[in-house]
């Protein structure tokens, strides 16, 4: 363990890394930053997460890139907003995928296996099935008063 200020700047080692499951089973291993983080400039899988009170992570959004920080950048005036106005807080970033092909099966497994309010394509996880059509209009209706505009 750190001691010293440098140990008030660095998350504890329990927090740092954080594993998500796909709807595929499979555990995807992603490293922990601050939302605002614009230092991560390699290819990557990218979730935009909510961490609350009790230390549970919410993932808001589902990316891949090429570029992490340029990508941050892209979003910072629609998508990291409204990340930190549902409360967004952590970045994780997934670096261990080769290629762009990995990378959007990754981010596709992620997606379908969550439901992220930000991520403006379906999700089997946001959709529910047949059932869940009501569900998701339902959820575009909350977004609506959440975000101040539906269809998000």
């Amino acid at each position: 363990m750190s001691t010293g200020i440098f140990g008030l700047l660095s998350a504890p080692a329990r927090d740092r890394f954080h594993y998500w499951q796909g709807r595929s089973g499979q555990w995807w291993i992603t490293t922990v930053f601050p939302l605002l983080s614009s230092h991560v400039g390699d290819a990557s899988v990218y979730l935009m997460v909510r961490r609350d009170a009790e230390g549970r992570a919410h993932p808001l959004y589902v990316g891949q890139t090429s570029d992490t920080a340029r990508r941050m950048e892209e979003h910072l005036h629609v998508n990291v907003l409204r990340a930190i106005g549902l409360g967004g807080n952590e970045l994780h970033v997934h670096l261990l995928a080769k290629t762009k092909a990995e990378r959007f099966s990754i981010e596709t497994d992620l997606r379908n296996g969550h439901d992220t309010p930000l991520n403006r394509q379906p999700s089997s996880a946001g959709l529910g099935g047949l059932f869940g059509l009501g569900a998701s209009y339902r959820n575009e209706q909350q977004h609506e008063s959440l975000l101040g505009r539906s269809g998000v």
